[in-house]
């Protein structure tokens, strides 16, 4: 194991992050003599994979990269377990570059474990020589990544063109590297953000695959022929053209055969849809997931089925024999969305962006510019004080200057006249001779003393303005600073003014918002209470004129009666047997009777609705005899009118119209 370390090293990236070793009691038991069940190395797969919150932020190619990573990881702990079952690391890195795909119905991991299993138990009374005379598909591990994920790329996107790369990587991460279960899986149209907006990536994938199946391993097998079984070259051509990942180095031939074979996968799963799945798609038994539905799809499955047991790399070409019968089950393809929405509804969010971006641009750039005003008015006061400034300090360096000249004066003047005392010492005979020089030394003395004088007059002067000077810098800087302080406190008293103010504009919304609510219920009660009072009266309509036919009825009839109850009596005077009466009398008499007894009860009745209908709406005791103009109802009496609409406008009980007049009528009973 040693030596075989340094094989290992060779075909794997040094700087690759190492998966932790899943412990496993069933493949501790098992050497490599025994055939392995696949199953045993499976792992939990989520049946309803969703996005990493966080690959949705990365780049293109970081996202490509993580994928990358990824596949290098599987494949990383697919050799770990092969050599934990006791293979040799060398003979288990060659299974893997020579059949270690990922294509499959399971996990990666269990696909790349079952196909190189089958390789060693086929290849296992097979001498070294032979082994190594048949060459080995790729270099190392992280070429083998590179061309799995491109393939699997190009694979789901020759089946969904819609979907862009970094989509067609998002859903493989999604679905565990599952072309299968990719897919199904949408990207829907969402607010993009961060890099997801430049790229096109959704927020998140949803995943529909409702029946949660678990996919049996595949049989299938890589070869060096990279085609699809024995179908040999095929005219079929591809929608798109495959992008590898960056720094994918493939011949020519590799990249032709990749092309070949993803043009066949893509038809393999195409050719499902076109053949009367899609038609079940839409079918309520297809959303009602039944179990009719799987009896429908099994074809499909086993042809797609096929199509990879075909996929090989090796040059002999020959299919795999089926062991056992497949019970593999694709999941259903969802129809792809509407484009066109999607791009309007993009470039639509766009413009609004845009436009938001643009006005923010502008009220910064305002205020930017008010900012800049105001910094280069405080400059300007900066400098003309610092221009002060200098100009005092030039003066009062002049004025030394001067002093220092005036006093150099005065030192040789003094020098003059102790030259003059010694030769007036000296010469004293000389006395009328240099009364002259005398009086000149004198005259210049007395101009010298008189510029002294100036120049410490002009000295205290301007030390009394640079005093000055000092006390308005300290007062003009005093200012400033109050300034600083009302500025801090008018744009705080701004902010509350600010907040107060939204507080007060929110407020009354919501009073205006209660007042139009109330409103709202107000109109519906009128309304509602205007339907009952019009249903009401027209049934008090109808009631009275059905009593009204009743009576006109009742009465012709009684007068009939009476016409035929004449007649009877003048037969029964002319007949001579007055003892005895007849039948027929007696029942016209009874009818008679009856018909008299609902007449009295009818104009009762009458009598107590028109009496009703006549009360007073609001005391409900006097009958009304008030008329309001200009709806002509007359439901008050008159002493309920008169307290009625004195504190506002009045308007009429029944129909809400503002009353104009009132006019009090008298009736019989008045």
């Amino acid at each position: 194991m040693g030596g075989s370390g340094t094989v290992r090293d060779k075909h794997i990236r040094p700087n690759r992050k190492n998966r932790s070793q899943k412990s496993d009691s069933c493949c501790k038991s098992c050497k490599h003599h025994v055939n392995v069940s696949v199953v045993e190395y499976d792992i939990n797969i989520n049946p309803n994979p969703t996005l990493n919150p966080n690959i949705g932020s990365y780049p293109d190619h970081q996202l490509e990269h993580f994928l990358l990573n990824s596949v290098g990881t599987i494949y990383n702990d697919a050799l770990n377990k092969l050599v934990a079952l006791h293979y040799d690391e060398g003979l288990a890195l060659k299974a893997i570059l020579r059949t270690g795909h990922c294509f499959g119905g399971m996990h990666a991991l269990t696909n790349i474990l079952s196909n190189a299993l089958s390789y060693l138990s086929k290849n296992r009374g097979d001498s070294e020589s032979e082994s190594e005379s048949e060459g080995v598909g790729f270099s190392d591990l992280r070429q083998l990544a590179e061309y799995s994920l491109a393939s699997m790329v190009s694979s789901l996107r020759q089946v969904r063109p819609n979907l862009s790369k970094r989509d067609a990587m998002r859903c493989l991460f999604a679905a565990d590297f599952n072309v299968g279960k990719a897919t199904t899986i949408e990207i829907p149209v969402s607010e993009e953000n961060g890099i997801e907006t430049a790229g096109g990536g959704g927020d998140g994938v949803i995943v529909d695959n409702p029946f949660g199946l678990m996919m049996p391993p595949p049989l299938c097998t890589f070869h060096e022929g990279w085609g699809f079984g024995n179908a040999g070259p095929s005219d079929l051509k591809l929608q798109k053209d495959i992008e590898l990942p960056k720094g994918v180095n493939l011949t020519p031939e590799m990249q032709s055969l990749l092309k070949s074979n993803v043009a066949r996968f893509a038809a393999g799963l195409k050719a499902a849809p076109d053949s009367g799945t899609a038609s079940d798609l839409d079918s309520p038994a297809v959303k009602s997931f039944g179990d009719s539905h799987n009896l429908d799809s099994a074809d499909a499955v086993n042809s797609m089925l096929s199509k990879f047991r075909e996929l090989s790399i090796e040059g002999k070409l020959n299919l795999v024999p089926e062991d056992k019968k497949d019970e593999m089950i694709l999941t259903l393809f969802r129809q792809i969305m509407d484009l066109h929405k999607q791009v309007q509804e993009r470039k639509e969010w766009a413009h609004e962006k845009a436009v938001q971006a643009a006005r923010k641009l502008t009220s910064d750039l305002n205020e930017m510019k008010t900012l800049r005003m105001e910094r280069e008015e405080t400059q300007r006061l900066k400098k003309g004080k610092e221009s002060l400034e200098d100009s005092t300090t030039q003066r009062l360096s002049e004025m030394e200057s001067a002093l220092r000249k005036a006093s150099g004066e005065v030192d040789q003047a003094n020098a003059a006249v102790k030259k003059l005392e010694t030769e007036n010492a000296e010469i004293k005979a000389e006395l009328e001779a240099a009364k002259l020089s005398a009086s000149e030394s004198i005259t210049a003395c007395l101009k010298v003393a008189n510029r002294e004088k100036k120049c410490l007059k002009k000295l205290l002067s301007s030390e009394k303005q640079n005093a000055k000077l000092q006390q308005a810098i300290s007062d003009e800087k005093q200012k400033i600073l109050e300034i600083q302080e009302e500025l801090a406190h008018i744009k705080q008293c701004e902010k509350e003014a600010e907040v107060k103010m939204g507080e007060e504009l929110k407020a009354k919304e919501e009073a205006l918002a209660l007042v139009e609510v109330e409103r709202r219920s107000k109109e519906a009660a009128d309304a509602n209470n205007r339907r009952n009072l019009k249903a009401l009266r027209l049934k008090i309509e109808i009631d009275i004129q059905r009593r009204k036919d009743d009576l006109l009825r009742l009465e012709q009839e009684l007068a009939c009666l009476k016409v035929s109850a004449q007649s009877a009596d003048l037969r029964r005077k002319s007949n001579t047997s007055l003892t005895s009466e007849s039948e027929g009398a007696k029942l016209q008499r009874e009818k008679i009777a009856q018909l008299f007894q609902e007449l009295y009860n009818i104009e009762g009745l009458s009598d107590k609705e028109v009496s009703g209908d006549r009360e007073c709406i609001l005391c409900k005791k006097d009958q009304v005899s008030i008329v309001f103009l200009p709806c002509a109802h007359q439901v008050m009496c008159a002493g309920c009118s008169e307290v009625y609409g004195r504190k506002s406008k009045a308007v009429c009980p029944c129909c809400h119209v503002p009353i104009e007049k009132r006019i009090c009528v008298f009736g019989v009973s008045s």
